[in-house]
């Protein structure tokens, strides 16, 4: 409390505090108002977090505190891998993140409209449910080579993709977007597997979602290319070798 005191620079009885498995969250209690027509004399206040291990206090706007308990957890050990959950992070993303279920349902009818003249009709599918719940509206990614997830402000543009929901057993679901100079769409696949199309051709990305954003912020390439009958070709455009391996989380 005497940390959180010190850095809020109010009384201790103003102190609001909210313990969680890893420490708590601190910030001032908002006066009680008498006259309810009357604006309150401040409002935004920062909270601060202070690490129950280590005692380091830091500081955070004026969030909701269930975000910032959120925010604070520390990622599932092995999930990415250091420098991958760093670079989400700073991109907005932290575990247990969820966007609103009706956003998901928006882009749900949206992509069936998109598709409804011209079959097979696109849905989000229970595969790629969940990846758009987490990621959902974040940008992610490295300069020159990024992704925008879905819901955004542009519809996805099934045409860069219709090689490979034809032979995939159910439609695929557009999940992002990538961005100019190489525009095109990460798609998932009923059993989860990532692929990206765009006007030049197909490619399988990753078997799952997770490892395609941590060869998406490697800057892993090349990708292996799809061609008719859904046979991935593991060669690049000269005909060198790819090493299947690459689309796969590493045994641990």
């Amino acid at each position: 409390m005497e940390r959180a005191i010190r850095w809020l620079g109010a009384p201790a009885d103003r102190i609001a505090l909210r313990e969680f498995d890893h420490g708590w969250v601190a910030w001032v209690a908002a006066p009680t108002r008498v006259d309810p027509a009357v604006p309150p004399d401040r409002v935004g206040d920062a909270r601060v977090v202070v690490d129950r291990e280590s005692g380091e206090v830091t500081s955070w706007p004026p969030l909701p505190v269930d975000e910032i308990i959120a925010r604070s957890t520390p990622s599932t050990p092995g999930r990415f891998p250091e420098d991958v959950t760093a670079h989400l992070r700073k991109a907005g993303w932290y575990p247990g993140r969820r966007i609103a279920e009706a956003d998901i349902e928006r882009f749900d009818q949206r992509i069936r409209e998109l598709t409804r003249d011209d079959p097979p009709e696109l849905r989000v599918s229970a595969a790629a449910r969940p990846i758009l719940e987490e990621f959902g509206g974040l940008t992610i990614g490295v300069p020159g080579n990024t992704w925008r997830v879905h819901p955004i402000d542009t519809d996805p543009d099934p045409e860069r993709f219709a090689a490979i929901s034809t032979w995939q057993d159910e439609p695929v679901t557009p999940v992002a977007e990538l961005d100019p100079p190489d525009p095109g769409d990460v798609v998932v696949g009923h059993d989860g597997r990532v692929f990206i199309g765009d006007f030049n051709g197909s490619y399988y990305l990753a078997e799952d979602f997770d490892w395609a954003v941590v060869r998406l912020i490697r800057g892993e390439e090349p990708l292996p290319s799809v061609r008719a009958g859904a046979e991935i070709h593991f060669t690049d455009y000269a005909g060198r070798p790819i090493d299947p391996s690459t689309t796969r989380r590493p045994e641990a």
